[in-house]
């Protein structure tokens, strides 16, 4: 039961009082009052290091607090523990995907505890273990069968694990959820999945409280919206104040500007060609894109959009079709491949594919370019520190030194210096999956900078993303995938939501024996681009 009701008539599941956490002689949270009441959810945005993190993982437990007192329902949680945390019916949604890579996905579901129809004795009992982990994910909305109750988690690919980090939460029944950018990795229809579930919980009782960077499904979502900057709360608004406008002011404390990008010459050559490509659940696939066009890549999860971008890159084996860079074929065998022919791919999970967290600034923007800073196969370590310190200052990366970990900075920061790394090679095509997955709005609002620059500059840009407002606001054209198939390619006009939804959801039809180029299929129509 809870001690106290807030004015509201709600009963309070979560209050914090007092509380606060330093880091040396930094305080990143500084929180004198906050109450999270039952049968609401709670939306909570900010920059990256505004607090989130930390207000999440003192909730969770995971976080140890200098000071300050939490309760829920009543009962007073103990710092820095997770157990206590979860006895008390808090489950987190971390964005980075706490799961082991090594065992199953019935074995992550019901890590840490036993099957409630668990026989008695010291074994695991495998059949009731599955069982719950198949109403597990039918709960959510997940089909067993489809997922693999018996594959393990590292063979899956993000967003699936993503839905199965939900799943696992969701089955503890908690009285408080925290969801920490649940939808960052998913499309539009798994984003929604989330949101209601979200609702679900609230409307039975529950609190929620919803971290997220897109602030339109915050908007959606949430019965209120706080706002975090600098470790504190600016802001506690209800639906009707909490405008995207009003946001962005509250998290940055300004307004934020951002360009249509400028469309490439009229006569700029085609720079990348795709003639029925096909792969490992890709294509056959048909597709032109010119020197220094952005093309977004849409479609729901599963639809097909990251295979295709490393299919280009060579990080996948095409089999079959035909490929050209520059009107020259292009078939890599290997990632490398794709490198050697000015390919720069940034993939969509940076802390597992991109970086290496421990390792330096310095270190990670130059390992690309180790070959061009050395003299006779010798690195001089003066040469490499100095080609950091450009790179990194020309994406804007907000650092004490190159020489510190690449880890201790905040996602958009790791962003930018992905970024840099891949503008140091100076790449022909930049290939994009998930370019702002994880960073707050004014991280993306200079990544967008980066994007239309790289254009601006010749090159030519494919990034494949789940959020479609980001597609439109990037791309000259919009290519439409599902089921590895290409449904139409839409021009930037034309390119809305309804009319994307419509070709991501639509029903490939058998490839045509004279396979037309995207620029030919680029119309409205998704019966037209369905030859695609």
């Amino acid at each position: 039961m809870t001690d106290a009701t807030a004015p509201s008539g709600r009963a309070v599941i979560a209050r914090l009082e007092g509380v606060y956490k330093e880091y040396g002689p930094v305080r990143v949270l500084d929180l004198p009052e906050l109450e999270l009441l039952e049968g609401q959810v709670v939306g909570v945005v900010g920059e990256n290091g505004a607090g989130k993190s930390t207000l999440m993982g003192t909730l969770s437990g995971a976080v140890h607090r200098d000071g300050g007192e939490i309760t829920i329902d009543g009962t007073a949680l103990a710092p820095g523990s997770t157990e206590a945390a979860q006895k008390l019916g808090v489950a987190m949604v971390s964005q980075e995907f706490p799961l082991v890579g090594q065992l199953s996905v019935a074995e992550n579901l019901l890590l840490g505890r036993r099957p409630e129809q668990a026989r008695s004795g010291w074994l695991v009992d495998r059949r009731a273990q599955r069982a719950e982990a198949a109403a597990m994910l039918a709960d959510i909305g997940l089909s067993a069968g489809r997922v693999g109750l018996d594959r393990d988690v590292r063979s899956l690919p993000v967003p699936t694990r993503q839905m199965i980090e939900i799943a696992k939460a969701w089955g503890r029944k908690p009285r408080l959820l925290i969801l920490d950018e649940p939808t960052s990795s998913l499309g539009p229809v798994e984003a929604e999945t989330v949101l209601g579930l979200a609702r679900r919980l609230a409307d039975h009782g529950g609190a929620v409280l919803f971290i997220g960077h897109r602030l339109d499904e915050v908007r959606e979502v949430s019965d209120r919206v706080i706002v975090l900057r600098n470790g504190r709360l600016v802001a506690d608004l209800i639906p009707a104040e909490a405008t995207e406008a009003r946001l962005i002011k509250e998290m940055v404390g300004g307004e934020l500007e951002q360009e249509t990008p400028k469309a490439p010459p009229a006569d700029a050559p085609v720079f990348l060609r795709l003639e029925g490509v096909t792969a490992d659940g890709l294509g056959p696939v048909d597709l032109e894109v010119k020197a220094g066009e952005i093309l977004g890549i849409a479609g729901l999860m599963g639809s097909g959009r990251s295979r295709l971008i490393h299919t280009i890159a060579g990080a996948q084996p095409s089999t079959g079709g035909t490929m050209s860079l520059r009107g020259a074929r292009h078939a890599p065998r290997s990632a490398q491949d794709g490198v050697e022919a000015g390919i720069a791919l940034i993939p969509e999970d940076r802390k597992e594919q991109s970086l290496v967290l421990f390792a330096s600034i310095a270190s990670n923007v130059t390992v690309s370019i180790l070959r061009r800073l050395s003299r006779f196969g010798i690195l001089g370590t003066r040469a490499q520190r100095a080609a950091a310190v450009k790179i990194a200052r020309d994406v804007n990366v907000r650092m004490q030194s190159v020489d510190q970990p690449v880890g201790s900075l905040s996602g958009g920061n790791q962003q930018r210096a992905v970024f840099g790394r891949a503008f140091a090679t100076e790449p022909g095509l930049l290939l994009l999956d998930e370019p702002t997955r994880g960073v707050d709005v004014g991280a993306k609002s200079e990544i967008y900078g980066l994007i239309d620059r790289a254009a601006a500059e010749g090159m030519t840009v494919v990034a494949a993303s789940s959020e479609l407002e980001e597609l439109q606001l990037i791309s000259h054209r919009i290519a439409v995938m599902n089921r590895g198939r290409i449904m139409t390619v839409l021009d930037r006009d034309a390119a809305t939501k309804e009319a994307i939804m419509t070709a991501a959801a639509s029903t490939p039809v058998p490839a045509p024996a004279a396979p037309a180029s995207a620029s030919a299929a680029a119309s409205t129509s998704p019966s037209q681009g369905d030859s695609a």
